[in-house]
């Protein structure tokens, strides 16, 4: 179910660019694979992230990195109110020279704690995302400057090990084959006989198996991966109720209304509606004015940095304030030589 009340959806995707970043308040109950590079950050409340490889609680300020293709759920925890940052990059509208190999990139988790270096990057680099999505007229080499930089800061998991929580066993190996089968054929007149022959189990033992790992039968799981599958043509437009729903696999317009609203809370049109109010640009590509509400804002604060940061490496940040200049060393210099009206600093290797 999701909340409207933070709703915001900057899509660049449907105009054929790379990036999207959204605000939700939501409880994505089922699992989940994307081809994009996932960055989704916590302003308020408690989320449960979940993949192949490990199972971890994020909370206020902290940050998962889902990679492209990786199987995942991420869901409210606690009753408390939720809201969450989400970022995605899309490789396939990038070209093959710029968006380097999927491999690059690892799932993980970025808190204080753990990889506090990367997650301070992450934040910096958000908050100079939607400060410069707020201005009414903007560079675009600017937005492809911080899109690429939030894919160099992700690809440099790498260097870093994750703490994994194995969700591993042979149930659940036969669950992630069950979910990609649906995945690749979802669009199809499909049937839980059909997924118990592609697994060689019984009708009855299959549906056990998506019970105890989904919380969810079969045939609600397969019209919320529908339901997803056809959030693009909702907001793109272009195309009736009817017709989203029998591209998506769903019977008629009937079922995935009251689907939808039972995912969402919310009526796929005025869903459609909410979105064409608050994304950049309008239904002529005209650019408008991005419409962050005071309760987003007041969420967004902590990452919308007044100071300007000028170079930053491995070593020292450099940012330019009201009252002039600031340099912070993020590594213990060696040497530091005074030259007139010059500070140099000497690292050894």
């Amino acid at each position: 179910m999701q909340n409207m009340d933070y709703y915001y959806d900057f899509s660049g995707q449907k105009f054929g660019y790379p990036l999207s970043l959204s605000i939700n308040s939501f409880e994505r109950v089922v699992f989940s694979r994307i081809q994009s590079l996932e960055i989704c950050y916590v302003l308020k409340g408690e989320y449960e992230v979940i993949t192949e490889h490990f199972s971890e609680l994020l909370r206020e300020h902290e940050l998962a990195l889902i990679a492209p293709d990786e199987i995942h759920k991420i869901c409210c925890h606690g009753e408390d109110e939720n809201v969450v940052l989400t970022i995605h990059i899309d490789f396939s509208k990038l070209p093959s020279s710029m968006a380097g190999h999927k491999n690059s990139f690892l799932s993980m988790i970025c808190t204080e704690k753990r990889h506090k270096d990367m997650l301070d990057a992450f934040k910096r680099c958000m908050g100079q995302l939607i400060g410069l999505l707020q201005k009414k007229d903007y560079n675009l080499f600017e937005l492809n400057k911080l899109m690429m930089e939030l894919m160099a800061i992700a690809s440099d998991s790498r260097k870093y090990s994750i703490e994994q929580l194995p969700l591993s066993s042979q149930h659940n190996e036969n669950y992630m084959k069950a979910i990609r089968y649906i995945d690749h054929h979802y669009q199809e007149d499909l049937h839980l006989k059909d997924l118990a022959k592609t697994l060689n189990f019984s009708t009855s033992y299959t549906s056990k198996l998506f019970k105890k790992y989904n919380q969810i039968p079969f045939v609600k799981y397969l019209s919320y991966v529908r339901l997803r599958a056809s959030l693009e043509a909702l907001l793109e437009g272009k195309h009736t109720i009817e017709e989203i729903a029998r591209d998506c696999g769903m019977p008629n317009a009937k079922a995935y209304t009251m689907a939808f609203k039972e995912m969402y809370g919310i009526l796929p049109s005025s869903y459609r509606k909410q979105f064409v109010r608050n994304r950049k640009y309008d239904e002529e590509h005209r650019d408008q004015e991005m419409a962050l509400d005071k309760k987003q804002l007041s969420l967004l604060a902590h990452l919308i940095q007044k100071d300007t940061y000028l170079y930053e490496d491995e070593r020292i940040v450099l940012m330019k304030q009201a009252e002039g200049y600031t340099m912070m060393m993020k590594k213990q210099a060696d040497r530091f030589v005074v030259e007139k009206d010059r500070i140099c600093l000497a690292f050894e290797e």
